[in-house]
């Protein structure tokens, strides 16, 4: 049901190259990649996120681009009626519930949230990261989540989707969430690469994505999500709740279309006037046979051209820069 096409300011060069020179610099290029295993890092208690500054352009831990984060607020035309933000606070009271344990790190997670939202003014938030690395097979991905009160067609949770560059359109390829009108978080998979299209699979989980009040129920301590790209099109995915009387759960051999994966995309998509948030903390990722992006692979390229132009003295190529909507 989330779907996004993202369109941001920016430059991307084009080196026009020999055959022979194009040829060195993937090599070297894929040499590097498979240096062994690439960890990206990152949590809501990191100095770029100090006294609850999580912002556009804020870029804690290793292995990420910066966060974006939607709608800005300093956006024109963004209606304000509502009120919404991105922060970082605490996650241990959830559900007017103090729980212990929780996925804070130092008393804080990030947290979107919003109140007061309608039908005509509803607020659809969104904290788009890219990855350094795609995520080949053989990686694994985790991150920390816990949701609050759900308003009218809501939905909280993350997505992990594909950014083409060239199209700048991110395809969601699996998505942890839990919705509004619904008891359990719900695991969708399959990726889709236009508006009208969703999901290919969609499975409930068995873990209580409300508050029901009982000790084997969610009381706000949040969970775990751990995902394993298994090969070049299926992944597994473990849920696993902080709270321990409650099971986890996984879901193996999801297979996926548009691989690979190099964007995460946290989101919180609420209507309603009372106050509704979702919280995530403790993105990890390893990948043993790390993938650059298009971006590393260019740099790479740029570093290398000086000395591969003085190679039997070719001729030097033009450095041409385009516009990207």
């Amino acid at each position: 049901m989330f779907q996004k096409i993202k369109k941001q300011d920016g430059t991307r060069y084009r080196v026009l190259l020999t055959a022979a020179a194009f040829t060195s610099i993937v090599a070297i290029g894929a040499h590097s990649a498979a240096r062994g295993a690439v960890s990206l890092s990152d949590n809501a208690a990191n100095s770029a996120y100090a006294g609850g500054q999580w912002v556009t352009g804020s870029n804690g831990g290793s292995g990420f681009g910066a966060w974006q984060l939607v709608p800005d607020i300093s956006q024109s035309g963004v209606n304000q009626s509502a009120t919404w933000g991105f922060d970082t606070e605490s996650a241990a009271n959830i559900f007017g519930v103090t729980a212990n344990p929780n996925i804070n790190t130092n008393d804080v997670a990030w947290a979107l949230w919003s109140q007061n939202a309608t039908g005509t003014d509803p607020v659809a938030q969104t904290a788009y990261r890219s990855f350094n690395y795609a995520l080949a097979p053989g990686a694994t991905f985790s991150i920390d989540m816990a949701t609050d009160a759900i308003g009218t067609q809501g939905a909280e949770g993350f997505q992990l989707q594909n950014y083409n560059p060239a199209t700048n359109y991110a395809t969601p390829i699996l998505e942890i969430a839990a919705f509004a009108g619904g008891s359990y978080y719900g695991v969708s998979w399959g990726g889709y690469s236009s508006s009208s299209q969703g999901f290919a699979s969609s499975q409930s989980s068995t873990i209580s994505s409300a508050h029901d009040g009982t000790a084997i129920g969610n009381n706000g301590n949040g969970l775990q999500v751990t995902v394993t790209i298994q090969n070049d099109d299926t992944a597994s995915v473990t849920l696993t709740p902080l709270n321990t009387a409650v099971l986890g759960e996984t879901f193996s051999s999801l297979t996926l279309n548009s691989l690979p994966i190099n964007e995460l995309a946290l989101f919180n998509d609420n209507l309603g006037s009372t106050y509704q948030a979702d919280y995530f903390n403790n993105i990890d990722a390893t990948d043993p046979v790390a993938v650059p992006e298009p971006s590393s692979l260019l740099m790479t390229g740029l570093v290398l051209l000086p000395m591969l132009l003085q190679i039997g003295k070719r001729r030097q190529s033009p450095l041409k820069s385009e516009g990207r909507i």
